[in-house]
């Protein structure tokens, strides 16, 4: 049995709805939480981002308002890696467009995802989901075929659903800290080029 965190009531496991790695009951959890309109993930009530009725989490509703864009952005010590690669590039006349994936770079475990991944081919959008039942990993339309096919290769048995955008790959919270290899290979799969996949 667990106790909500907040009103103190008892609840059995099919009752509790988690919020991050605490017990709610259901109208603590809908006082307390949201989810992102966008991309799914579970947001706190006083970090929530309104678009009209619309809730979003800080990286989504940046994408489409860049009011709050920082004037001087934390540099990441993989970024600096890449800034320093790309330098070198350009100055001996290599023409390189490698990249590091994008993510929410407040999501520690999302970074060391980053950082394990290192450059790729093309960029991808690789966001945290919340622990659920229903799905592990929500895929954007474009890429949900090659990720089903490459987890069906590895003998993966996760279950993935269909999210929304383009190049966009969620991962639950339980994959990213307990499957970090294979959540790393699959973004590799993923941002290859179909030329080095096919040679």
């Amino acid at each position: 049995m667990n106790t909500c965190y907040d009103c103190g009531c008892e609840l059995s496991d099919n009752e509790v709805r988690w919020g991050y790695d605490t017990a709610y009951c259901e109208s603590c959890f809908e006082e307390r939480f949201n989810y992102c309109s966008r991309c799914d993930v579970l947001i706190g009530r006083e970090e929530t981002l309104w678009s009209g009725d619309e809730a979003y989490c800080n990286e989504c509703y940046q994408e489409e308002y860049d009011e709050d864009c920082p004037d001087n952005p934390d540099v990441y010590d993989s970024d600096r890696k890449l800034i320093l690669q790309l330098s070198r590039n350009w100055l001996s006349g290599k023409h390189n467009h490698k990249t590091l994936i994008k993510i929410n770079s407040k999501d520690y475990l999302l970074t060391k995802l980053r950082d394990m991944a290192g450059l790729i081919d093309s960029s991808i959008y690789v966001f945290g989901l919340m622990d659920r039942d229903e799905y592990q990993i929500s895929a954007s339309p474009d890429i949900i075929e090659d990720v089903r096919e490459y987890l069906l290769l590895k003998g993966c048995s996760y279950k993935v659903i269909e999210g929304i955008g383009c190049r966009r790959l969620g991962i639950s919270h339980s994959l990213r800290k307990q499957n970090l290899q294979i959540v790393v290979s699959l973004i590799k799969r993923l941002t290859k080029t179909k030329e080095l996949i096919n040679a």
